[in-house]
């Protein structure tokens, strides 16, 4: 048996990290170097993304070492954070990111090759939560994607790839993602006014769009105005948020709808047998480029975007995308069936367009106005009718019929809850529809019975008999 000194393996260590760094040094002077040619600045930068996910890997599981040994209780963070010079957020995501590869070996071995960037890597460890871990590390195609791929690019294909296998249709994350919603405005210290938020996938899309309709809407205004300062891009959507704050309130909502400003559209299809379709939230400035227009329910509209819908070749499950976003559940897809100009589309696998039909409007200016008058409010909660859009009782992805008879009036509140949280739509006795609370059946706290005495007859529980009171059990209550 040979025994190998402490000081051996500590030695041996500080002297392969000297190589490394000396070796990292050379390659900085040889990308300086002019007479370095761009050919080998390309297989250098490839190789960079080796060096990367190697480093997470190698920061990560030292400091997890440490933490172990010291029992330090949090898997390294702390320590890498202070040794390592890197911010205890991004400490987190490396310490976390390691230990969802260790269910994952392959991914891990293709990160440590540098055949996986890191970044990829954290995408298949957040598609096995989504799925399952061998899912992931049995399917060669997606991790040759992971391979080829850029982030961004990726992100979407492995989106796309758990949507199709998880047991649901992504309800739950899309709830998770929509209770993490949060924006806040504070003073910075030098004076100027910071924004800082997080938005769900569906409100962000329709934000992005419409600030850079705006922002694109300022840039032609800047060409048009000889002698004025032409503003960046950045500083374009940051006047677009002073402009739409200002005339995208509530009440330009209702004066849009009582001015009758001109309707909008937008895309939007069914697709089947292995193909895709299109759909969207109407959008009057994606027609015009400014700043008005209404939705087919009336009122004004949320964005013009555009959402597929991926089916399997047999038509029996589905799941639906923003384009070139996240994957949405069902539930957001009927939401915007309510609210959308539906333009039918379908295409092969491949993205070649096989039928294309004529745009449906969702609910005409009359129609709004019928709906008005026969509500006269919110039918679930008597909101103002002027904040309220027609809601079809039978879903659109359903076969459901843009008919008075097959809608009601909903404020955008009570919208969320049908479409969103498990309200019904049911009859309120006068020809209309309300809404009431999901059928879920809730117990009261369980109670166990009284113990009896320790000495002497039970008490009695009703002073007039020698019975006691029987309990009564407690009835199902529904919402």
């Amino acid at each position: 048996m040979i025994v190998i000194p402490l000081w051996h393996h500590l030695s041996m260590g500080i002297e392969v990290a000297r190589r490394v760094r000396e070796g990292l040094a050379e390659l900085i002077r040889a990308a300086n170097d002019p007479a370095t040619p761009t050919a080998d600045l390309r297989v250098l930068l490839s190789e960079c993304k080796a060096f990367g996910g190697q480093l997470v890997v190698l920061q990560a599981d030292t400091a997890a070492g440490i933490a172990g040994r010291e029992r330090h209780g949090d898997g390294g963070v702390g320590v890498l954070a202070q040794v390592a010079g890197v911010s205890r957020r991004e400490a987190s995501s490396h310490v976390k990111t390691a230990e969802k590869l260790e269910s994952l070996p392959s991914v891990r071995d293709a990160v440590e090759s540098g055949d996986i960037s890191i970044a990829n890597a954290r995408v298949l460890a957040g598609a096995s939560e989504r799925t399952s871990a061998e899912q992931v590390e049995h399917d060669s195609e997606l991790l040759a994607r992971a391979g080829e791929l850029s982030p961004e690019q990726f992100a979407r294909e492995a989106g796309r790839w758990a949507a199709a296998r998880q047991s649901d249709d992504g309800e739950d994350r899309f709830r998770r993602q929509r209770a993490r919603r949060r924006l806040s405005i504070f003073d910075g210290d030098d004076g100027m006014v910071l924004v800082r938020g997080e938005l769900d996938p569906v409100t962000g899309a329709k934000v992005r769009k419409r600030f850079l309709l705006e922002a694109e809407r300022l840039r032609r205004l800047d060409l048009h105005s000889p002698g004025a300062d032409k503003r960046t891009l950045n500083q374009r959507m940051a006047d677009a948020l002073e402009t739409l704050t200002s005339h995208g309130s509530v009440y330009s909502r209702v004066d849009a709808t009582t001015n009758g400003s001109g309707q909008g559209g937008a895309e939007g299809s069914t697709g089947g047998d292995g193909r895709r379709g299109e759909s969207g939230g109407g959008a009057g400035e994606g027609r015009s480029g400014g700043a008005g227009g209404r939705c087919g329910c009336g009122g004004r509209p949320p964005a013009d975007i555009t959402i597929l819908q991926h089916l399997d070749a047999a038509g029996t499950r589905a799941f639906a995308e923003i384009a070139g976003g996240s994957v949405i559940p069902q539930s957001v897809l009927e939401e915007h069936f309510c609210k959308a100009a539906i333009k039918g589309v379908v295409f092969s696998s491949e993205g070649v367009p096989l039928w294309h039909g004529h745009t449906k409007r969702r609910a005409t200016k009359a129609q709004m106005n019928a709906l008005r008058a026969r509500y006269g409010a919110c039918g679930g909660c008597g909101a103002d009718m002027w904040i309220c859009d027609g809601h079809h009782v039978e879903p659109v992805s359903r076969g459901g019929r843009t008919d008075i008879d097959n809608m009601m009036l909903l404020c955008w509140a009570c919208h969320q809850k049908v479409h969103h949280h498990g309200w019904r739509e049911v009859p309120d006795g006068r020809g209309l529809y309300t809404i009431a609370p999901p059928e879920r059946i809730r117990h009261g706290p369980a109670r166990a019975p009284d113990p009896p005495p320790a000495n002497g007859p039970p008490p009695r529980s009703d002073s007039r008999s020698r019975r006691p009171v029987a309990r009564v059990q407690p009835q199902p209550l529904f919402g």
